[in-house]
């Protein structure tokens, strides 16, 4: 009897490669089923009524220009921004503000300047420092240095100190109807922010515009200058000015037994000058250091995966930051899409001072100015409520409590980048100040580095 042999018949390999992608889909849906069971964090569904936005079942598009941009903006906004489902946060103007926006935007006459402002208006509306336009304002700056002190400008002397000479007018308007254009198209989250705001966009040929000021030939602008009672006038002009660019990411000094790190950005930062970081504080920890200066002053935030990377090669474990993380339709499968389609809204988890940790005891002492943002705000956070150390300088412009984790969208019409938050951040010591860092050793930033090393050797 001959022997027959039966070769086995191979899967196709469409076959192989489906059973591979559902199993993988399996584990993912494990994983996310685990992570919500625990309770961390949990998962929340909202009446749209409770939620006082618009109904888009019936609305057509409009034609393509500045009034199709808008409802599509609202629309992206209304589905996404976390402020929706944060009771009492959505303020009491919203509506109004929303639709005066969508009928200024049907002037068929609008320059896309005039509608990047109107954007701007309309979000300040949503309460969230992290909500701009991307490259869209260009302006020019006046070459003046002034400083807002209780509601009123003052010129600087040289050495940067404020004069007695108060401005009263910008191009002919006075100094409070300038504050108030600032005010109607930038969102200040605490009173710093509101300050830096004045001090920054006081001197822009939009806003001077736009509050009515008269700009001269050559963008000369005049001030009218009250000193000591004594009324004067004095020409400055609009000039441009380079955007402010990181020249570095991290620098690294010691000064006496003090390991300092002076953090530029944490916006794109390469992953070697990162493990740079990390492999130089590991090896000073393994050496004995235990006293380290972050200086965070300037930094505008970023990457908070790299600023933890940073604490934690210190032997640190931060303090937990809550989070209400909204979930949309337009979120792809890998990022909470799958959770909108089985009707969830939003996810909360609870902030925690609990889990921090110091392994190594060391003492952090974080540098932070009104400029210091986001994530750089935060390392001054975790710092602080974790009790790693202090915080000196002055207050940032960010709000412990706030919006972010944007993600950039394009308008289909004007092709206006913006940022849009879909988390709000919660402070991890809820007992804190929710709308300012305040530092513990309060001092003008520029000697916030001198005051944090004299205060180590005091600690000798």
């Amino acid at each position: 009897m001959e022997n027959v042999k039966v070769a086995r018949r191979k899967k196709p390999l469409k076959v192989v490669l489906i059973s591979i992608l559902s199993l993988f889909v399996l584990v993912i849906a494990a994983i996310f089923v685990l992570w919500f069971i625990s309770g961390r964090p949990s998962l929340h569904r909202v009446d749209a009524a409770q939620m006082r936005t618009m109904d888009f079942t019936n609305v057509e598009m409009h034609p393509p220009g500045f009034a199709a941009d808008a409802l599509y903006l609202v629309q992206l906004v209304e589905n996404t921004h976390p402020i929706f489902v944060t009771e009492g946060w959505l303020p009491s103007n919203y509506e109004t503000i929303r639709d005066e926006f969508l009928v200024y935007a049907s002037d068929g006459n609008l320059t896309r300047q005039d509608f990047a402002f109107a954007m701007l208006r309309y979000f300040t509306a949503l309460r969230d420092g992290h909500m701009n336009i991307l490259a869209a304002i260009t302006t020019t700056y006046l070459d003046v240095r002034w400083q807002v002190q209780n509601e009123h400008l003052y010129l600087l002397n040289d050495g940067g100190t404020i004069s007695d000479i108060e401005v009263i007018e910008i191009g002919g308007v006075p100094v409070s109807q300038i504050f108030a254009t600032i005010a109607r198209y930038y969102y200040s989250e605490n009173e710093f922010a509101l300050e830096g705001s004045r001090n920054r966009f006081s001197r822009t040929y939009e806003i001077i515009t736009r509050a009515g000021g008269n700009v001269g030939n050559g963008g000369v602008v005049q001030l009218t200058l009250n000193d000591n009672g004594s009324i004067s006038a004095k020409n400055a002009v609009l000039t441009e000015r380079s955007p402010d660019g990181a020249d570095y990411y991290i620098e690294i000094v010691m000064i006496d037994d003090v390991f300092v790190l002076d953090i530029r950005t944490f916006i794109n930062v390469p992953s070697h000058a990162t493990e740079l970081a990390v492999q130089s504080i590991e090896s000073a920890v393994s050496s004995g250091t235990r006293k380290f200066i972050v200086d965070v002053r300037g930094n505008n935030g970023g990457s908070s995966w790299v600023a933890q990377r940073l604490l934690n090669a210190m032997g640190i474990r931060t303090p937990e930051v809550g989070s209400v993380e909204r979930f949309s339709q337009r979120d792809g499968m890998w990022h909470f899409g799958i959770l909108y389609s089985l009707g969830f809204d939003y996810s909360r988890m609870s902030p925690s001072v609990n889990p921090s940790r110091n392994r190594n005891d060391v003492f952090v002492s974080v540098l932070t100015d009104a400029g210091t943002f986001s994530t750089a705000m935060w390392m001054g956070m975790w710092v602080q409520d974790g009790g790693f150390g202090n915080v000196i300088g002055s207050p940032s412009r960010n709000a412990p409590t706030s919006f972010g984790n944007t993600r950039a969208h394009a308008l289909p019409y004007s092709g206006l980048w913006f940022m849009l938050s879909y988390n709000k951040w919660l402070r991890p010591d809820a007992d804190a100040n929710q709308t300012v860092l305040m530092p513990d050793i309060l001092v003008d930033p520029d000697y916030a580095l001198d005051v944090a090393i004299e205060h180590f050797r005091n600690l000798d």
